[in-house]
């Protein structure tokens, strides 16, 4: 998405937290991803993360299973 918007991302870290935890349905998978964008604003980066979140064969795999939270 970065290249798309022609946004420097250089030193950037995605993290990912795996785990099991409260959802709707009780208990199930949950997963937080976590973004650090030092190059850009903090709304650049959330728009960023965002629009990665939608085209990510993972996530369009899991969409609507497991609960996401994007940081």
């Amino acid at each position: 998405m970065a290249r798309q918007e022609n946004v420097d991302v250089t030193g950037s870290t995605v993290t990912a937290k795996v785990g099991i935890g409260k959802n709707d349905d009780g208990f199930g998978i949950i997963v937080e991803i976590s973004a650090e964008i030092p190059t850009v604003d903090a709304a650049t980066a959330r728009s960023l993360v965002e629009k990665a979140h939608q085209v990510c064969p993972y996530s369009k795999a899991t969409r609507g299973n497991i609960t996401v939270t994007l940081v």
